[in-house]
């Protein structure tokens, strides 16, 4: 009789420790079951705009490469970059009033104004309120070399506004279709 409750009782432990493994292993997190946010602080500027725009605005390869084209003539992707007689400020070149806006915005959000999120951040709040028709052209550009020049030349010509704004816009338009071709040979070949 005790032997028979032994395996009884080895049964029911065997019983409850498996129970208590699947429900252990349904409690896992994986790393596929959350999403990993990532550090824009530990980012190269360029990686940190490219990871922002590909990851919180949802544009493509196209879209992200006319901005890119844009960001590298005006900053050459420097947050700290002081343009135009000191007068311009950050990977945009924000100019005057919208310069301050980009610290107002970056103090009442708790960002430091040299940093990219801080930035990246205010440019998303810009694009939404001041300019729909841009962030709606983006999001629905072409994905392919014709559309990163397209993407490039508008953003030129409706956000940054440049000095010689017809020469810039082409020329800006030209290193997005070549930087999108790179990419996307890059991507292609492996190399």
């Amino acid at each position: 009789m005790t032997r028979h409750i032994g395996t009884r009782l080895l049964a029911l432990l065997i019983a409850v420790i498996l129970c208590m493994s699947h429900v252990l292993a349904a409690n896992i997190v994986r790393e596929e079951d959350y999403e990993v946010v990532p550090d824009y602080s530990q980012m190269d500027a360029e990686t940190a705009v490219t990871t922002y725009l590909r990851r919180e605005m949802k544009l493509n390869q196209a879209a992200i490469q006319g901005i890119l084209a844009n960001m590298e003539y005006e900053s050459d992707f420097s947050p700290t970059a002081w343009g135009d007689d000191g007068t311009s400020y950050g990977l945009c070149q924000w100019h005057e009033s919208r310069c301050r806006s980009l610290f107002l915005f970056c103090q009442e959000n708790g960002y430091a104004p040299d940093s990219v999120i801080g930035q990246m951040r205010y440019l998303e709040q810009e694009l939404n309120e001041d300019y729909p028709e841009l962030l709606t052209y983006l999001q629905t550009v072409e994905n392919s070399a014709v559309g990163a020049y397209n993407a490039a030349w508008y953003w030129c010509w409706y956000y940054e506004i440049p000095a010689q704004r017809e020469e810039q816009a082409i020329l800006r338009g030209e290193q997005a279709l070549l930087e999108y071709l790179a990419t996307v040979n890059v991507r292609n070949t492996g190399h």
